[in-house]
């Protein structure tokens, strides 16, 4: 994708030094105010300069999805703060896989401390990912209570395989402006009054 076709919140990312960034990474299909919500959260309770949003071109756990362009225009329909903006990272980077992501988000910026930012949902099921450890111990993480009505998934993620190997690593909540300073391993659970809207949920009522 060119510059030129790139949507007015899509754009080449500028990180300054020393800046303390979130990268919120997910299919958005589609993006909604839940969304939002957990990306607001975390910008405050972090003590971040920015959020960028980071369109997945096509997550490896899940099926085909619409087309990028189609999920980023739900993302940008969401009229995203002035502190948040759609990041081509995830583009650049040329791989649909976190942890080389990460990796490759660091060599462009070695300057900027950034934080991956993830739902409880998908903490918990971090061991399926690919170099699911590298992701771990490459960037502070933090993880975004996300509502459920059985509660399974929170206390998967702050019980779970993950959070019992890595409790060391775990900051407090009252802790959590300090992770973006962190070296990683370096993680913390963020538990903001929750936001219901869910992409299934909102799928089932377009069918």
């Amino acid at each position: 994708m060119t510059a030129k076709h790139m949507g007015p919140s899509l754009r080449k990312t500028n990180a300054k030094r020393g800046r303390a960034i979130g990268l919120f990474g997910g299919s958005f299909n589609p993006a909604h105010h839940g969304h939002l919500h957990a990306a607001q959260t975390a910008l405050t309770a972090l003590g971040l300069d920015e959020v960028w949003w980071l369109v997945s071109p096509q997550n490896p756990l899940k099926p085909a999805q619409p087309s990028y362009e189609s999920r980023a225009a739900t993302v940008r329909a969401l009229g995203l703060p002035r502190r948040m903006k759609i990041s081509d990272l995830e583009i650049k980077s040329g791989t649909r896989f976190t942890a080389d992501m990460l990796s490759a988000a660091q060599r462009r910026y070695p300057q900027t401390r950034f934080v991956f930012l993830m739902g409880a949902d998908n903490f918990a099921q971090l061991p399926r990912w690919r170099r699911w450890q590298d992701i771990m111990e490459t960037v502070p993480i933090a993880i975004i209570a996300r509502p459920s009505h059985t509660g399974e998934p929170q206390f998967r993620a702050r019980l779970g395989r993950v959070a019992r190997q890595y409790r060391a690593a775990r900051l407090t909540e009252t802790s959590a402006r300090r992770l973006a300073r962190l070296q990683a391993p370096a993680w913390t659970y963020i538990t903001a009054p929750l936001n219901r809207l869910s992409s299934s949920a909102i799928r089932a009522k377009q069918r």
